[in-house]
C-alpha cells in the first residue's frame, strides 16, 4: 500500500474551533430537538414564548428586534403559538395596525416547564466549567454574537 503525502500546510481539522462548536451545535441540537418534542414546540417558538412572557404587550416589530428573527418566520410562529392557545393578542388602543402580544396560562405553564428542562440542559453543558471561566466563556460568546 503507497504512503500518502500530506499536502504541504495541510492541517488537522481535529484542533479546529470550528469543528468543535459544529460538534457542540450538533449535540445540542438533538438534545432540544428531544426536549422540544415533547411538548410540540420548536426551539424557536421557545425562545419567542419566552420573550413575549418577558415582555408582555410587545407588537412583532419589537420582538423581531429584540430576538432578531425575521418577521416572516416570527409571523409563522405567532400564528402557531396562537393555534396552540399558547399566546394570544389584541389591537393596541388607538393604533389598529400593531397587535399587542401576551402570553397565556396555559402558554406560561408550558414555557415554565420547559425553561427548567432547558435550564438543566445548560447545566449538564457547562457543568464542568470553573465559574470564573463561565462566565468569562458566556461572555465572549455574547460579544462575539453581538459584534458585526
Amino acid at each position: 500500500m503507497p504512503v500518502r503525502k500530506k499536502p504541504p500546510n495541510a492541517k488537522n481539522p481535529k484542533g479546529s474551533i470550528f469543528l468543535l462548536f459544529h460538534q457542540v451545535q450538533q449535540k445540542m441540537d438533538i438534545e432540544q430537538k428531544n426536549l422540544f418534542l415533547k411538548y410540540d414546540i420548536t426551539p424557536r417558538q421557545f425562545i419567542v414564548l419566552q420573550t413575549i412572557d418577558f415582555q408582555p404587550g410587545s407588537n412583532q416589530n419589537e420582538i423581531v428586534k429584540s430576538i432578531n428573527i425575521d418577521r416572516s418566520t416570527l409571523s409563522k410562529i405567532i400564528e402557531k403559538l396562537g393555534s396552540k392557545n399558547y399566546i394570544s393578542s389584541q389591537h393596541k388602543e388607538g393604533d389598529k395596525r400593531h397587535k399587542q402580544l401576551s402570553i397565556t396560562s396555559k402558554g406560561r405553564s408550558t414555557l415554565r416547564r420547559l425553561q427548567q428542562n432547558v435550564k438543566d440542559l445548560e447545566n449538564i453543558f457547562i457543568k464542568e466549567i470553573e465559574l470564573d471561566t463561565k462566565k468569562k466563556f458566556l461572555s465572549s460568546l455574547r460579544s462575539y454574537v453581538t459584534n458585526k
